[in-house]
């Protein structure tokens, strides 16, 4: 894995994080729509660096 892939990857798992951080703030009717959208994100970062 390239350096740049790293710091691409490193991103998007920090994209993700603030991400969760932020669900506090939105109304909790959205909740769940967020999370499923986190999971989506959660999932395809971690395919990609697994290499699948």
């Amino acid at each position: 894995m390239s350096e740049f892939e790293q710091e691409s990857d490193k991103s998007s798992i920090d994209s993700i994080k603030a991400r969760i951080a932020a669900v506090q703030s939105k109304p909790l009717e959205d909740h769940s729509a967020e999370f499923e959208e986190i999971h989506l994100q959660l999932t395809q970062a971690l395919s990609e660096i697994d290499g699948l």
